[in-house]
């Protein structure tokens, strides 16, 4: 691959992590906008990597009814792999904020925004009642996908639950990078440029999303010099992915879209194809 390489602009190198179920320990509870920010920390994050603004953990709460935690454990120590329990298990996916070392104790620290939300699920009916000490099992990332840090241009389309994923698109693309959001969010948007501010380290342009995704797009001239990362309901993807894809002609080094959830459909598989009549990406 050359520099002349037009899909060099959007290289995205790959880093894998060791694939294990670790215990992490609430240290911090706060209220942030929307969100309800739960701090972990843990021993067993001694190895543990996330270096991508698109990392997923799959976090595991407690049965909402019975309040009993069923959670992957390793292998073994040093190993890769998981053993899954019987039963149901109640995992729910989150992009780890805030990667850091605790300098009290040394151990690796990170922030998980939770989405308060009528009707809530395992994980915001288990957030609003967390309390350091409280503990968890987290699995993953199983690999990291770097951002498009050559892109001349990334749009993150985010609703509520991909804000954390826009934020962490902010904070690493080069400080001189031209970067937008797209949000999909109702009402007025001064708390979400508040939250991304102070997420990804600095104000970027922020646009609403009257109509459909794909229009949004078009008002905002996406075009061929621009990476495209879009998160949300997986219905309201549709639209873009199909704009993108048909209309721009961008081959699939050139976005990347994630159903994060589905309406009328509890845990939702991200990996699953968000537009069943071309799956291919």
């Amino acid at each position: 691959m050359t520099e002349q390489d037009p899909a060099a602009r959007f290289a995205r190198p790959r880093t894998m992590h060791r694939f294990t179920a670790r215990r992490i320990v609430v240290t911090r509870v706060t209220e942030i906008e929307h969100f309800t920010r739960i701090t972990f920390s843990s021993p067993e994050l001694a190895d543990w990597e996330s270096t991508g603004p698109e990392d997923h953990a799959k976090i595991f709460f407690p049965d909402p009814d019975t309040g009993e935690l069923r959670a992957p454990a390793p292998v073994g120590a040093d190993a890769d792999g998981i053993v899954r329990p019987e039963g149901e298990m109640f995992g729910r996916d989150f992009t780890p904020l805030n990667v850091r070392e605790d300098p009290g104790s040394g151990h690796r620290v990170f922030d998980l925004d939770v989405l308060r939300h009528e009707d809530p699920g395992p994980a915001a009916r288990w957030a609003a009642g967390a309390e350091p000490g409280d503990e968890l099992v987290m699995v993953g990332p199983r690999g990291s996908i770097a951002a498009a840090s050559a892109a001349p241009r990334v749009v993150c389309f985010a609703d509520e639950t991909a804000l954390p994923a826009a934020a962490r698109w902010i904070a690493e693309m080069p400080r001189e990078s031209r970067i937008e959001v797209v949000a999909d969010v109702p009402g007025a948007l001064d708390w979400v440029r508040l939250y991304l501010a102070a997420q990804g380290g600095r104000d970027v342009p922020v646009h609403a999303a009257p109509g459909t995704l794909a229009e949004a797009a078009v008002a905002i001239g996406v075009d061929a010099d621009t990476y495209v990362f879009a998160g949300g309901e997986a219905g309201r993807l549709v639209p873009l992915r199909r704009y993108l894809r048909g209309e721009l002609g961008f081959g699939k080094e050139q976005y990347s879209i994630s159903g994060y959830w589905k309406r009328a459909e509890s845990g939702f598989d991200h990996h699953a194809p968000i537009d069943p009549s071309d799956p291919e990406d």
